[in-house]
């Protein structure tokens, strides 16, 4: 293993060379003229961040692009929105994204939920692929910043299975710096909920740095039995701080552990004749807890070559562990009796191994007129997942009125499921920016290769798939005016399907996007509105010819359209606001053999969203004084199944916070649900869906000190 490592270093460092030698002999052949390095100020973590607005990042190309150039929707949560709203979740943190919809907090952290412009979503963790995002998910401590990219990316984000389809959120975590620094803070509040967290960050020579920071959290919901318990901790150094070589290790640890959550069923919540409590736990109280935990180890190396190429590799491993234990229902009406279900006991075990590298080197020159930067690089990952469910009859329940549950006992059954699935995926892909006056393009080629083996000794199958394509991005951006700018943009991606048996060879999933808009800054408003379109084909649909439907084709099309809007409106005064709307129209496109028709809504994306905050922020240059912000967040219905049976009903919440700094201590209150509205959210892939009543009011104290 390390003579292999030393290989690879060597072959990086010879490439590397290489190619510096190769631009600048053309550069002196062709008479190319290199431009002065450009320094960018007030760069936090490779982005220019101003309050609640982003001038510059660079989750979208790689290179540190203005979101004023670059022809793609992308939002970015700054570090301030997010204190000043005091969020404790990512779907908290996505309400203020267009056409997002977040996975459920109390869902297992087993798979993504996470919805964008209507298709799946995928989480990156410093822009590599952290598959199905284990432990615990919504852990802020060491956040620093949320990105969310809309749209098939399959030029630069290639990992897991393929190409992200409804788009990627990419965590960006907190950095070593040269600030001495050490934060400690406490929040407490309703419904038991408890959370210390630091963060400190110190210089131990000029050239190395080191920064560690974690949190835990314990709480309890208004559901009965749930009791969460969840933590994480990412400790990271930086070696040659300030020279042309840097190298960065990292590493995360994290974990959940709460009582499996599946929600309601539809009949006896948003329909039907009779009423299921609303804080009803389904199944054994004194089940044994689920959990979920991860580790990974990130590098990461930068070189810079002159003051025009640099290069950047990273490599991560990760290991996942996964056990999902419950007392499950299958159907969203009753299946026992006029309010009975029947009840399984359900055991999924899971461990997942993950290898994910990729390396690009930059390069920033001129010809003529033209100025250019050139990306260009190769990645690779593997994903190896091991998981099993069991499942065998435990009863029936009359849900509601519930006497006494059957008691969860250990399923010995083989359900579905069951299998042993290695996912590769690799790529080599060149981009080339180029700008000339008020023209900015964008063009960009990814050879994808895409590999996955699916095995289950249980039923005796055995699914493959390879494939290899060429995929395709471009776009341009033309500044209209000083302040106004006109975009468009078309991509393609290419994916698998993870956990599915095929009756026959299965299809790798195609999708593309065309995407329009224009972009406004304006100093004290900036904000886009664009109109977007992404298809899908070859979607696992179930096989009407396999009599015990256990197997699927992959025939299903679906296609999502629609319009966003988003803005920032941050005047250099105390006033800071943010807004979003979406309106999203998310359809089948084909019939599901045996199933919903074409024009069935996709479940869980209601046709408008949006929300807005505002905050007025009182506090002096150096941090100390007072702010206090509020805000609303709306949807309207959604439906919670494929065949559009049941509809969960739209709503809106207010959610308020304020805090007062003085002496580096600040004291805070965040009140969630201001107005303890009843509303009902859809549960997303969990047994063809389910209802999940959302929180009620909840009040929050904060209570940190900085020094």
């Amino acid at each position: 293993m390390k003579h292999s490592l030393k290989l690879v270093g060597l072959l990086l460092a010879s490439t590397s060379l290489c190619a510096a030698h190769a631009f600048a002999q053309e550069a002196t052949d062709l008479n190319i003229i290199v431009l002065d390095p450009i320094i960018i100020k007030s760069v936090q973590n490779g982005a220019v961040i101003n309050g609640y607005r982003a001038d510059t990042v660079s989750s979208a190309t790689r290179t540190a692009t203005p979101l004023q150039q670059t022809p793609q929707s992308v939002q970015v949560l700054s570090p301030e929105l997010l204190q000043d709203q005091a969020v404790i979740s990512m779907s908290e943190a996505l309400g203020n994204v267009s056409g997002a919809q977040g996975t459920i907090p109390l869902q297992t952290p087993a798979f993504e939920s996470t919805l964008l412009r209507g298709f799946p979503a995928e989480f990156y963790r410093d822009g590599m692929t952290s598959y199905i995002n284990t432990g615990d998910a919504n852990a802020m401590a060491g956040v620093e910043r949320i990105e969310v990219l809309k749209g098939p990316n399959a030029i630069l984000y290639g990992g897991g299975v393929g190409t992200p389809l409804g788009g990627v959120v990419n965590i960006v975590t907190k950095k070593p710096g040269q600030e001495s620094l050490t934060e400690l803070s406490l929040t407490f509040g309703t419904s038991g909920y408890v959370e210390p967290s630091f963060d400190i960050n110190r210089q131990l020579s000029d050239t190395v740095l080191f920064r560690m920071n974690g949190s835990y959290v314990r709480s309890n919901a208004d559901q009965d039995v749930i009791e969460t318990d969840r933590y994480s901790l990412s400790p990271s150094l930086t070696f040659g701080y300030g020279t042309d070589t840097r190298l960065t290790i990292e590493g995360y640890v994290s974990r959940w552990e709460q009582q499996e959550y599946q929600g309601l069923p539809a009949v006896g919540t948003v329909i039907g004749n009779f009423d299921i409590d609303r804080n009803l736990y389904i199944g054994d109280p004194d089940i044994p807890d689920s959990h979920t935990e991860t580790g990974k180890l990130t590098l990461t190396l930068e070189h810079d070559f002159n003051d025009w190429w640099s290069n950047r590799t990273q490599f991560r491993y990760g290991e996942n562990e996964v056990e999902q234990i419950s007392q499950i229902i299958l159907s969203n009406a009753p299946d026992a009796g006029p309010t009975d279900w029947n009840l399984y006991n359900a055991y999924v075990p899971g461990e997942q191994t993950e290898y994910s590298f990729n390396t690009s080197f930059e390069g920033r020159f001129s010809t003529g007129a033209w100025n250019h930067v050139l990306l260009f690089g190769a990645d690779y990952s593997r994903i190896e997942d091991y998981s099993l469910m069991y499942m065998d009859y435990a009863g029936t329940s009359d849900l509601s009125n519930p006497g006494t549950w059957p008691t969860w006992t250990m399923p010995s059954t083989l359900a579905m499921g069951e299998g042993n699935g290695t996912y590769t995926t690799s790529g080599a892909f060149v981009q080339m920016q180029s700008s000339v006056g008020r023209l900015h393009l964008l063009g960009g080629l990814r050879l994808a290769y895409l590999e996955t083996v699916y095995n289950s000794e249980g039923y005796g199958r055995r699914d493959t798939l390879e494939k290899t394509k060429l995929l395709p991005r471009i776009g341009a951006v033309y500044d209209l005016t000083d302040q106004w700018s006109a975009f468009a943009s078309y991509s393609e991606g290419m994916k698998a399907n993870a956990f599915y048996f095929y009756s026959s060879t299965p299809k790798p999933e195609y999708n593309r996007q065309a995407e329009i808009g224009l972009k406004y800054d304006g100093g004290a408003v900036s904000g886009s509105i664009a109109a977007f379109r992404i298809e899908r084909e070859n979607v696992p649909v179930t096989d009407p010819t396999d009599p015990t439907y256990l197997t699927s084709i992959t025939e299903g099309q679906q296609r999502s359209q629609g319009i966003e809007l988003d803005a920032v409106w941050q005047p250099g005064g105390a006033w800071k606001v943010i807004a979003n709307y979406a309106y999203t129209d998310a359809e089948l496109t084909a019939d599901i053999p045996m199933g919903a028709t074409a024009g069935s809504k996709l479940p869980g994306v209601p046709r408008h969203s949006g929300g807005i905050w505002a905050d007025y922020d009182a506090r002096a240059d150096d941090g100390e004084g007072w702010r206090a912000g509020a805000g609303l967040h709306a949807v309207s219905s959604s439906s919670l199944d494929q065949i559009n049976t049941y509809d969960t009903a739209g709503y809106a919440t207010v959610n308020a916070s304020a805090s007062h700094t003085q002496d580096g201590m600040t004291y805070a209150l965040a009140v969630k649900n201001l107005f303890d509205t009843e509303y009902d959210l859809p549960m997303y892939g969990y047994m063809g869906g389910r209802v999940v009543p959302g929180a009620k009011r909840q009040i929050h104290v904060n209570i940190s000190k900085r020094f």
